[in-house]
């Protein structure tokens, strides 16, 4: 992710306003296609198996990666990543594999060591990419993330059993492709939480496809960017690995809702000064702070989804959560070229925080529903 917009530039786009608006559209197509397909692989978890959907996401994703070393035109780029977004979402499997393998009391311990998990993965990544764009060429980084795919595949097959459901009587022939939705409509709490989901990664998507412009920005003379913005990328994962770490056995003393309210007020208030940073250096220890604090949103809500939906549905309702996030991760980058565009670079940190902090105020509206219904737990 942090090559593309570079990727771009290597393909003759020079010209800002332009650069900007392919960035944000590469970075958003993926998620609007994994918004529309989520709901239709999660219906298919429930009923033909969850570790086939995590394997389809695996390997699938790894053949539209890999084929963006080839791509000559930003189109190609465009194309092979709304197919890779209609085929992958591979954290979203996973959950709903681990969902339905834990008890209730352990699922905020355990869904925060799979986004550990997650986050090591995502320090690791960025900085891995940007040195083998740097040193190998920016095709070298899409080869790299494929085998990485592969790998991650071969590791499930071999280490976790099939769990396909053999259909019941009268379903023999049928495969549900089509979500029954029924579930999340006549709960008071799941498409609140389905919201606040939304909203995070939209924030957090907002400086994405900016960021190594940025840093391109304040470090004129640099011929690293690639890896000074994995290096940046890859230190706020790290930090949201350790938080994550920890974030389970927290709430489930402090409680989800009081967590997840904790977490997004602190992010919300980090994300703000992003924006004045002068150096690299400024960026990545700014950064770090922030993402100790947001690190553990996602699988807190992700909890707290888990703890509402029934264990039959969970992977439908898992996949409904993954398209509504998608769209999420679609508006943010758009939202972000747009700023970008009007304003500057820094303003993008400023719009994020903004959400940020309007997420804070929803969940001071859910809140008081989430507690009542999860305190069994």
């Amino acid at each position: 992710m942090p090559v593309i917009p570079i990727y771009l530039q290597d393909m003759g786009m020079h010209d800002q306003a332009t650069l900007k608006f392919w960035s944000g559209l590469i970075q958003s197509v993926s998620a609007i296609m994994m918004a529309v397909t989520s709901p239709i692989w999660g219906s298919l978890a429930d009923s033909r198996g969850r570790r086939m959907m995590l394997l389809r996401a695996l390997f699938g994703g790894a053949i539209f990666v890999g084929l963006m070393a080839f791509a000559t035109e930003p189109w190609q780029l465009l194309v092979l990543r709304a197919l890779q977004g209609a085929v992958t979402g591979t954290v979203a499997a996973a959950t709903v594999l681990v969902a339905g393998i834990v008890p209730a009391a352990q699922l905020g311990v355990t869904l925060g060591l799979l986004q550990t998990g997650v986050s090591v993965g995502n320090s690791i990544g960025p900085l891995i990419g940007g040195v083998i764009s740097d040193f190998l060429g920016r095709p070298a980084a899409f080869i790299a993330t494929a085998l990485m795919l592969i790998a991650g595949g071969i590791i499930i097959m071999k280490g976790v059993d099939s769990d396909t459901r053999k259909p019941a009587e009268g379903e023999q022939g049928k495969i549900r492709m089509v979500p029954d939705f029924r579930t999340v409509l006549s709960s008071p709490i799941l498409p609140s939480l389905m919201l606040v989901t939304m909203a995070i990664q939209a924030a957090t998507a907002i400086p994405m496809p900016m960021l190594p412009l940025f840093i391109q920005e304040i470090t004129p003379d640099s011929t690293l960017v690639g890896s000074t913005t994995g290096i940046v990328l890859g230190a706020g994962a790290a930090a949201s690995a350790v938080a994550a770490a920890f974030i389970g056995r927290i709430s489930n003393k402090l409680g989800y809702a009081k967590t997840l309210f904790l977490c997004l007020s602190g992010g919300a208030l980090m994300t703000v000064p992003q924006a004045f940073a002068a150096n690299p250096l400024q960026l990545t220890l700014i950064r770090v702070v922030s993402m100790l604090l947001l690190g553990g949103a996602i699988p807190t809500v992700q909890a707290l989804i888990a703890s509402n939906a029934p264990k039959d549905k969970q992977g439908a309702i898992f996949g409904l959560n993954t398209s509504v996030a998608a769209i999420g991760m679609a508006i943010g980058p758009v939202i972000g070229s747009g700023v970008a565009a009007i304003f500057d670079f820094r303003a993008v940190f400023i719009a994020g925080g903004i959400m940020l902090g309007a997420t804070v105020a929803v969940m001071r509206v859910v809140a008081p529903r989430v507690s009542e219904r999860t305190s069994r737990y």
